[in-house]
């Protein structure tokens, strides 16, 4: 025979219990995928079973063969995890059973929209009863992606078409073997693990995407552990690496093996995240019984099988009930599971037991989504309408996160390689779709620009509070936009801010752009600031510049707010308020005298008609704006251009 060439892409069996799934396994591979005393006792498979077909060019098909009994159909989706393709097995005797609908059903929820048909048991039946399975299961696939695969009568027992069957399994898996791509961080959803002595642990599962070679590390997610890869084998064989599609073995020394059931994933250290609360896309079936806010479900993902609650949106709002599917929900699961955007899941009802839902996963969430929360949903949906765009993907999870992150965050949070970020995350930014900030870190313009509009609305708000500002606090700013979407101002360059009026200003208070003041307001503000100007280094009180100006005492407190935005006084400690431009003059006269000698403080007094109750507290100011420095009784030069 030629050298062995695995075909990466694994093709399993479904159909309803005693079809004669396993049989046709055997006949085609020459292996019996049950492998418990129980299951060959009973004549029955209740659990995960692995084969082969050899062709004498060497071509080889990995088979995964499942349990076809209705209380194990947790253990079917496990086993289609993985699938490229699928043998759907229909007995010729029976015909269309409800396991048969089911199997179906979950495998077009899972996206496995390739496969055979094998009507099995031809032997046991004439030729009336053998058409009328045949016409059963074509009403089965009518209006559905499986239309037109063929269907071929069987019998594993007398070799009625199995050459055929053999011939179409290789025609199916030629045309549905996973391709390579650059795009996701290797990870195996785990499907069994066992002790081999000598050895360690040994953990099996369809590789679902990356590569692994020997020597490398993996992490158990859920939980974190890590253990290096001692050896990789594909279809029992020693292999230099493991491939996307590919029916593999792991000899992990670190792990024991119950460290690693079913369901849990193995991937590269930090390449995927795992939670609790689960915001995901939901399509009912049909047929499936009314989905109800708050109700027990089983989550199906992967290997994985999960208890948890349903919680669906307020009616009327965006994606609720009353809207078209699919429908966005948060799932509350029992435990952590891991997950990537896009992932499938179904949902089934635990008892009686039924397929409600087909789904895919979203993004991780803190707390469940609220009333108040629609702008979340509202990203949410955007995100799930680009599950298979990566660009667009990409972009759309740095909008839902609204923080600027990292490749190798953006990478954990897509399940992706960080080289496939690097790589998308050049195209968006030549594209203008989404900007880098500092060496590595990056946010979405969709992100920006709706951060900016928050941003227009608090300077409304506050221009309504304060008509007489030209400059928001910060801490007010802050305020407004709330603990999260304040932390994101830093992500807005000088452009962004300008487009919603805003400039940064080194300080508290950042400047208000193109803001107009009432004429008569500006007009009593400059009469106050000519009567600070002419009060020199011994300025009028609070109630003589009201008196004088004929101001109230709060229209005072405005025009003065209004010329400290304007930068024409100087507040220094105390509370004093001095004219910009004659404390100017002090400043310069001060650097002078220290230039050319020490500081003499009666000479400044006496040169700005001042007394030390106001003198002192303004040389304290210079000291602390670090134009000046006190040495003992004396003062010394720093730096003349200080701001004040």
């Amino acid at each position: 025979m030629s050298t062995p060439r695995p075909v990466p892409v694994v093709i399993g069996t479904a159909g309803h219990i005693d079809h004669g799934k396993s049989a046709l396994v055997q006949a085609l591979t020459g292996v019996h995928p049950d492998r418990w005393d129980e299951e060959k006792r009973r004549g029955i498979t209740i659990d995960l079973g692995y084969a082969q077909i050899d062709y004498p060019d060497g071509l080889e098909i990995g088979f995964v063969d499942v349990p076809g009994h209705e209380k194990l159909v947790r253990k079917m989706v496990a086993g289609a995890t993985g699938m490229g393709a699928a043998l759907l097995v229909i007995s010729c005797d029976d015909g269309v059973m409800p396991q048969t609908r089911e199997h179906f059903q979950v495998l077009q929820m899972l996206g496995v929209n390739r496969g055979v048909i094998a009507l099995s048991k031809v032997d046991l039946v004439d030729d009336d009863t053998r058409l009328l399975a045949r016409a059963d299961a074509e009403e089965l696939i009518e209006n559905s992606a499986w239309a037109d695969v063929e269907i071929i009568e069987v019998s594993a027992h007398r070799g009625d078409g199995m050459d055929e069957l053999r011939g179409a399994l290789r025609e199916l898996a030629l045309a549905a073997q996973a391709e390579k791509n650059s795009l996701h961080a290797f990870s195996l959803p785990v499907q069994r693990s066992f002790a081999l002595h000598g050895a360690g642990t040994v953990v099996t599962g369809v590789c679902a995407s990356g590569q692994l070679k020997e020597g490398n590390r993996v992490e158990l997610v859920p939980g974190g552990k890590l253990s290096r890869v001692r050896r990789v084998q594909v279809h029992g064989r020693p292999a230099a690496e493991a491939e996307p599609g590919l029916r593999t073995a792991l000899n992990l020394p670190d792990f024991e093996a119950e460290d690693c059931p079913r369901g849990v994933v193995l991937c590269h250290p930090g390449s995927m995240r795992s939670g609790k609360l689960i915001r995901v896309t939901i399509t009912p079936l049909p047929s499936a019984p009314k989905l109800e806010h708050g109700s027990e479900v089983q989550f199906l993902a992967g290997t994985a099988a999960l208890n948890g609650k349903l919680w669906l949106p307020p009616a009327g709002l965006l994606g609720a009930l009353n809207g078209e599917p699919p429908w966005l929900a948060d799932l509350e699961l029992e435990n952590e599971v891991a997950l990537i955007p896009g992932q499938r899941l179904v949902l089934r009802r635990p008892s009686p037991a039924t397929n409600l839902a087909a789904g895919r996963f979203l993004a991780f969430g803190a707390r469940r989504l609220r009333r108040r929360d629609q702008a979340q949903r509202d990203l949410l949906l955007e995100l799930a309408k680009v599950l298979d765009q990566p660009e667009e993907l990409l972009l759309q999870m740095l909008n839902l996160l609204g923080r600027s992150l990292t490749t190798a965050e953006l990478a954990l949070e897509l399940g992706w390689t960080e080289s496939a970020c690097v790589k998308y995350l050049s195209q968006a930014a030549a594209r203008g779709t989404v900007r880098q900030i500092g060496n590595d870190n990056w946010v979405g313009a969709g992100r920006i620009g709706a951060l900016g509009k928050d941003v227009a609305s608090a300077i409304v708000g506050w221009r309504r509070k304060c008509p007489h500002r030209l400059r928001i606090p910060l801490t007010e700013l802050r305020d407004r936009l709330g603990k999260k979407k304040s932390k994101a101002l830093g992500e807005l360059d000088d452009n962004d801010l300008a487009q919603v009026g805003l400039q940064k200003l080194a300080g508290t208070d950042w400047q208000l752009l193109d803001v107009e003041v009432d004429s008569q307001f500006v007009e009593s503000a400059n009469r106050v600031l000519e009567l600070l100007a002419s009060g020199g280094l011994s300025p009028a009180s609070g109630d003589e510049l009201a008196e004088s100006c004929a101001l109230s005492s709060s229209d005072l407190k405005c025009a003065l707010e209004y010329l400290q935005d304007l930068d024409q006084l100087v507040r220094i400690s105390g509370g004093l308020l001095f004219a910009r431009k004659v404390v100017e003059e002090l400043r310069a006269t001060v650097v002078a005298q220290l230039q050319e000698a020490q500081l003499d403080i009666p000479s400044l007094r006496d040169r700005f008609q001042t007394s030390r109750k106001f003198l002192m507290p303004l040389l304290e100011h210079l000291d602390a704006k670090g134009v000046t420095e006190r040495r003992g009784g004396n003062r010394l030069l720093r730096n003349p251009k200080a701001p004040l």
